[in-house]
């Protein structure tokens, strides 16, 4: 009966909810809370639910109304910003700590195979989040895609093309300038980004990195070999294990102990963190259409890693699910 009812260890689809659910929340709190609304009575601050939020604005200011809304926090600097050097050290802990993927105990050639099957599955995994937030965020060619799509729909960097124009450009066009600025370069060479569609590279990066290590995390929480599985998750492969093999496994993960412990406190340490920046960025930053369109890109790549393996046969022989 107990094995008639195991089922793998996989996390509901309907989990993704919480990251729409965040936005909106962090939006909307960036509209009715007293301290994340300046005057209504200032003209710079747009009232259209598309343009730049009032909360926005304020991380602009010289003096921050909140911690939270100042790009030099602690947070931002030493989480965010490297936050996919977490998230890669987060992941490598889960390969080395579990017993699905790794096991000091003596076992047969099938369950090496096995182990080793579900390692590749899972860097493969990783691999395709990773080369998303790669290239919408870090490099394509060239600037990022989200670069390249903020260039696309008019943006700018306004104060080093107002520059250059005034002292003449030597060999090329003015208007060439638009598409050699990523943004951090243009930061850094004192210019302002503005003007396009900016999609929310925290949003992206955020939602990326917190859906790896919570589909990872909750699949390597349980032995696959101890599962039966239902209808839309038939991996018929994994039935054929023994009854010595399941309790060899069993053992391992009652076992795990101190390893087992700190990187479960690490995974679910980097995801609450996440969690709780992808907050702060629904409240302080970006347009609501910026955070939401982050989102969507985020979601989309999570769901075909990770949701549609469930139902579909030949991409689940491809990148697995966790744990099975």
């Amino acid at each position: 009966m107990a094995a008639a009812t195991s089922r793998p260890a996989l996390l509901p689809s309907a989990a993704l909810l919480v990251y729409p659910a965040t936005l909106l929340l962090g939006s909307l709190f960036s509209i009715i809370s007293p301290t994340a609304r300046p005057s209504r009575d200032s003209s710079l601050h747009p009232t259209s639910p598309l343009a730049p939020s009032l909360a926005s604005d304020l991380h602009m200011s010289e003096d921050p109304v909140n911690y939270f809304a100042r790009k030099n926090n602690v947070f931002n600097v030493y989480f965010v910003k490297i936050g996919w050097l977490w998230t890669t050290a987060a992941f490598v802990s889960i390969l080395l700590s579990s017993p699905i993927y790794s096991s000091s105990r003596p076992s047969s050639s099938s369950q090496q195979e096995t182990r080793f099957r579900r390692t590749l599955q899972a860097v493969l995994r990783y691999a395709l989040i990773t080369t998303i937030w790669y290239l919408f965020t870090q490099w394509f060619f060239g600037p990022a895609i989200i670069d390249r799509g903020f260039v696309a729909t008019g943006g700018k960097c306004e104060r080093v093309l107002e520059e250059a124009r005034e002292m003449g450009v030597k060999g090329g066009n003015p208007a060439d300038l638009e598409t050699l600025f990523a943004a951090a370069t243009c930061k850094a060479a004192g210019g302002a980004w503005r003007g396009g569609h900016d999609i929310s590279g925290h949003v992206l990066m955020l939602v990326l990195a917190t859906g790896l290590l919570a589909f990872e995390a909750v699949g390597a929480s349980a032995p696959a070999y101890l599962s039966r599985f239902s209808t839309t998750v038939d991996v018929g492969r994994e039935r054929k294990a023994s009854d010595a093999d399941s309790s060899s496994l069993a053992e391992s993960f009652e076992t795990g102990g101190f390893a087992k412990t700190w990187t479960l406190r690490l995974v679910w340490g980097v995801v609450g963190l996440g969690w709780w920046m992808l907050f702060m960025t629904a409240i302080w930053f970006h347009t609501w259409l910026e955070k939401w369109s982050g989102l969507l890109i985020a979601l989309s790549a999570v769901c075909t890693v990770y949701i549609l393996p469930r139902r579909m046969d030949a991409l689940r022989d491809v990148v697995g699910l966790p744990g099975v």
